[in-house]
Formats: structure tokens, sequence, C-alpha cells
């Protein structure tokens, strides 16, 4: 089974070609068949088909390659032996501590598992837009109303 036509089958947008134009630091990271393995995992994070919440074809495109440039890059930390979540806040030599500080992200309102990569932070602040609700105040029951 072919990766490529199978991720077009399931109406994703990924394509390894634009995604290594898009990111060319991270191309000689993996094969092309890890990356489309790894576009599948960011397809369940975020749904590029056509029942996403994204309608424009380009937007879907940049953000399903932000969310594999992600997951490209923790997939590389994880092999290089790091597997922290969250920047370091500090360390000492003495007897050997580090610790890692998730909270400064709330502030932020960035997920923690985003705020790792410099494409996680982009793909949040991209789709916030898709994140936020708006508070609609209640049409009161019409029968309550009083007309003068």
């Amino acid at each position: 089974m072919n990766l490529q036509s199978d991720l077009k089958h399931q109406e994703c947008v990924f394509d390894w070609s634009d995604w290594a134009a898009s990111f060319p630091e991270l191309e000689s990271f993996f094969r092309p068949e890890t990356i489309y393995k790894i576009a599948e995992r960011a397809a369940i994070y975020f749904n590029p088909g056509k029942y996403s919440v994204v309608c424009c074809l380009k937007e879907k495109r940049i953000l399903m390659n932000l969310l594999v440039s992600h997951l490209v890059c923790l997939q590389k930390k994880t092999e290089n032996g790091d597997q922290l979540i969250g920047s370091i806040s500090s360390v000492t030599e003495g007897s050997v501590s580090l610790h890692v500080d998730t909270k400064s992200h709330a502030k932020n309102k960035i997920d923690p598992w985003l705020a790792q990569t410099r494409y996680g932070y982009e793909f949040w602040a991209l789709t916030k837009k898709y994140r936020s609700t708006f508070y609609t105040k209640p049409i009161p029951d019409p029968r309550l109303r009083i007309f003068p």
C-alpha cells in the first residue's frame, strides 16, 4: 500500500514535497515514508479532511505542515534522548538537578505539548480563531416580553 495515495484517499492535504520545500531544515531528519507516517499521526490531532473546521485548502495545508513539523521535531528530540515536556527553568550542577517549567505556558494559554517547538507555537497561533468561542445572550421567551 502506498502511503501517499492512502493519505490522499483520506482527503488529507499533506504532500511531502511541499512540506520539504517549506521546511528544508527538517527534510533530512527522516525518510519520506517516515514523514508520511508522522503525517498520519498529525491527522489525528488536526482533521485536514473535507469535514474539517478549516475550510480554506491553503490554510489546511499550512496547518498540517506545521503540525507535521512539530511532530518531526519531537520525534527527533526523542531519538536524541530528550523527553522533557516544557522549558528548562533551572539547572544545578552540584548534585545534578533539573527543573522544567510548564506553568509559564499557562499564562500564554498555550498547550505545553505544542509549546515545545516553534512550529507548535505557530500552529497554536494560527488556530486561535478556531478555538475561540463567542457568548451570545439568549433571546428571552417572547411570551415574557412586555410591549408598551
